[in-house]
């Protein structure tokens, strides 16, 4: 017998996880440890590693107890195993029958999910675990009304991730179900969110720190919106609507609070330049993200990069599109961080479609990697240097994960 996490067993005909558990551990010899012991292994085990956990809770009985909790907090769901996750944690349509898991879970990630979910399952799963359910990653599919409603009554969510559904959702039914979310601190528009021309102000969660922006919403919603105070990390992609204008009118207003940005393809209508000051608006900023088809060299001129800016990490996206790889070269940074420009400057990520790895460019590069770790190990810091990546574009954008500190 073999479990391949969740509880979910392979085979069909296999038990479900608490009777494997309970025929498995009368078998096993007794292993009785103090259960600090057993809790402080089991905090070095990964949420994500489920067949270890699963494996685990068919120790004994002891190790059940303490294993099961870690083992449903961050489920992997899988169309494989869907269908019998929300049998365990949702085994009838209403609270008459309950699940003793269901409180268990912290995360759901439906991102692998598309065609095997209804809307019904999915409010299912989102209502019996509403009570401690802290982060929420929609599937791109089957995601309906019914689901948003449920999504309102999780109290205890900080992160929803709407960023792949595909159906429409009104920006003002949105907001009506999550305004009163207290601990949302992360949100993902859907990329095919809609705003009614005459409904531009919303009420936006009181806590919320991260936002990542997406979908058909126009100019008229960036300039009228005004973002809530506690927010510093914004995120721009997918919006085929707005223009440059829009934007830097929203990035005047939060200039104060922002520290991480990113402004990502694809936005069509933001020129070859449109954020060479993207600095000089955003002074404050600390982590940036910009795709090279919307800045030019100039962004490192002095005029545009002010000097004692605390700009620590750059991320430098591409869309590969032609004539796009000649726009910035490793030394247009070089210069402004040995200027003293960008002296807190210690990471710069620049995609692969660049070219920085080519025989031109690659000694500039290594030339910009020595003087960013010569910098860092002035000031015994550790971590900066130069990397290339491959283009990704996705609203799970590098923006929201830790930067260097």
């Amino acid at each position: 017998m073999r479990i391949s996490g969740v509880g979910i067993l392979d085979s069909q005909e296999d038990p479900s996880i608490l009777d494997a558990t309970h025929q498995t551990s009368t078998k096993s010899p007794s292993l009785s440890l103090p259960s600090e012991l057993i809790y402080l292994v089991l905090d070095f085990l990964s949420p994500q590693d489920q067949k270890t956990l699963a494996a685990v809770c068919k120790i004994n009985r002891q190790w059940y107890f303490a294993a099961t909790p870690y083992l449903y907090r961050h489920p992997q769901i899988t169309s494989v195993n869907y269908t019998k996750f929300v049998a365990t944690i949702a085994p009838s349509s209403t609270h008459v029958k309950p699940s003793r898991f269901a409180g268990l879970v912290k995360r759901i990630d439906l991102s692998r999910i598309v065609h095997d979910s209804t809307p019904s399952s999915i409010a299912r799963l989102l209502r019996r675990t509403q009570g401690s359910l802290e982060e929420f990653v929609a599937p791109q599919a089957t995601f309906g009304y019914i689901a948003l409603v449920a999504v309102g009554n999780c109290k205890q969510l900080r992160l929803l991730n709407l960023s792949l559904v595909s159906q429409s959702i009104a920006l003002e039914t949105l907001f009506q179900h999550i305004q009163d979310l207290p601990h949302l601190v992360t949100l993902y528009f859907p990329r095919s969110s809609t705003v009614d021309r005459c409904k531009s102000t919303f009420n936006w969660p009181p806590r919320l720190k991260r936002f990542s922006l997406a979908g058909r919403i126009g100019d008229s919603f960036l300039i009228n919106t005004c973002l809530p105070p506690t927010l510093h990390e914004l995120q721009i992609a997918h919006c085929p609507f707005v223009k440059d204008t829009s934007i830097k009118y929203l990035l005047n207003k939060a200039s104060h609070q922002l520290t991480v940005l990113s402004i990502n393809y694809h936005i069509p209508c933001l020129g070859f330049n449109a954020f060479d000051k993207v600095l000089i608006i955003c002074p404050h900023l600390e982590k940036l993200t910009i795709a090279v088809d919307y800045v030019s060299a100039h962004l490192f001129d002095e005029e545009n990069s002010p000097s004692g800016h605390p700009l620590r990490w750059l991320n430098l996206e591409s869309s590969g599109n032609p004539g796009v790889e000649k726009k910035i070269t490793p030394d247009d940074v070089f210069i402004a961080v040995a200027e003293e420009r960008l002296s807190e400057l210690r990471v710069v990520r620049a995609s692969k479609r660049l070219g920085w790895e080519q025989e031109n460019s690659k000694s500039m590069m290594m030339d910009l990697n020595e003087l960013l770790e010569t910098r860092a190990e002035e000031k015994g810091e550790t971590g900066a240097g130069v990397w290339n990546f491959e283009s990704e574009y996705s609203c799970k954008s590098e923006a929201f994960r830790g930067f260097l500190k």
